[in-house]
């Protein structure tokens, strides 16, 4: 078996996202994709085989074919979410254990499985350039994890996670910021949406205002994410409360099913309604915008059979 196929994954997604303002941050698009998502392709595309990975969080947070379990009390923190996750990684030898916001995931993996583990080594962690140990970025010996977890007798709720890993023999890794960087802030969301998308906006030209918009001036997803952190921040909204491809299947549905020209208006719409319903006392909820979307295109559906 391989240094790669022989290591489990324990993704971490059960955090409040208090300094994101509560939302549910493994749902958090970048790129296009889920944060959580993101983190179980990177595992999946450097581990040979199947690996098996499991997903400490909310059912919903777990991809297709992932274990899932629930740290006990719910919002534990991060001891917590190992010390239930750890039963599920089977006879795994090794075990990555990564934070789901992590905005280079696949770059951090590559990383650790670069080599195997020496035998004098417990685990391998990154490193920030400020010398600050990334362990929810790092692969441990799953029995060294176990008996971390053992000496700290159920005491792990709100504890820290360092707690269980005082005693391992670790190897730290230095790693430049960008493999590192996670994200905890509206700040850091829109660092990261920023950092991914130059490579492909650059490819997107121009626009020559007033021409009508060629095939080119489509912006991709990750150039979508860059623009949505740029308006969002320029209104003073927060960008993690919109859910980019709602509002881009609302539009296709009502100029599908009504007319091309009441695409942006119904978008707009759709926005007003939102803002009114978290202006009631609801929070910015990107559930909320899914709601309004669906009744939205279910009214444009049956404008369509009432024309036809």
């Amino acid at each position: 078996m391989s240094a790669a196929s022989a290591v489990a994954a324990i993704v971490l997604a059960g955090g409040r996202g208090a300094r994101l303002g509560g939302a549910d941050k493994a749902g958090i698009e970048l790129a296009g994709e889920r944060l959580v998502d993101r983190v179980v392709a990177a595992v999946r595309g450097a581990a040979a085989g199947e690996p098996r990975i499991v997903v400490a969080g909310p059912a919903r947070a777990a991809p297709a074919g992932c274990l899932v379990v629930r740290e006990d009390p719910p919002f534990g923190g991060p001891l917590a979410a190992l010390a239930a996750a750890l039963p599920r990684v089977g006879d795994a030898a090794e075990a990555l254990l990564l934070s789901c916001d992590l905005v280079r995931p696949a770059d951090a993996v590559r990383v650790l499985l670069a080599e195997p583990l020496a035998a004098a080594e417990d685990a391998r962690v990154l490193r920030d350039p400020e010398g600050r140990a990334q362990w929810l970025a790092g692969r441990y010996r799953v029995a060294a994890l176990r008996a971390g977890v053992v000496a700290l007798a159920g005491d792990v709720a709100g504890r820290p996670l360092r707690r269980a890993l005082a005693g391992l023999a670790i190897r730290y890794v230095d790693a430049p910021t960008a493999i590192v960087a996670d994200i905890d802030t509206p700040e850091d969301l829109a660092a990261a949406r920023a950092a991914l998308a130059p490579a492909v906006a650059a490819t997107v030209p121009a626009p020559n205002r007033g021409a009508p918009m060629s095939a080119a001036q489509h912006l991709p997803p990750e150039a979508l994410d860059a623009w949505l952190a740029v308006a969002a921040s320029e209104l003073g909204l927060p960008a993690d409360a919109v859910r980019i491809g709602t509002v881009l299947d609302v539009a296709r549905d009502v100029a599908h099913d009504v007319a091309r020209p009441a695409a942006p208006l119904s978008t707009f719409l759709l926005g007003m309604a939102y803002g009114r319903a978290a202006a009631s006392g609801d929070a910015a909820d990107p559930a909320v915008l899914a709601e309004l979307a669906e009744r939205l295109t279910s009214r444009a559906a049956a404008w369509k059979d009432a024309a036809g």
